[in-house]
């Protein structure tokens, strides 16, 4: 192991947590359209393969105002 393969594993480790937090941007959206449109939540459990209590938190009003909003979000820009 040399300083340039740590230096390529560092990189590789950030584009992949980018890519899970944005992969799970997805989903939240996904469920919240799912639970705008009637969905059960239980139904939702089924469908995304995450437990009851999960699905629950994700589809509180509050959790959904937080993560909606992030100020890192390039959605929420000013344009």
């Amino acid at each position: 192991m040399d300083a340039d393969q740590l230096r390529q594993l560092a990189r590789q480790n950030k584009r992949d947590k980018t890519r899970a937090e944005a992969s799970y941007a997805v989903l939240l959206a996904a469920i919240w359209e799912a639970s705008d449109e009637g969905w059960r939540q239980t139904d939702i459990v089924q469908a995304v393969g995450l437990t009851r209590e999960r699905v629950r938190q994700i589809c509180d009003p509050a959790y959904r105002a937080k993560h909606e909003r992030r100020p890192d979000s390039p959605d929420n820009s000013i344009s």
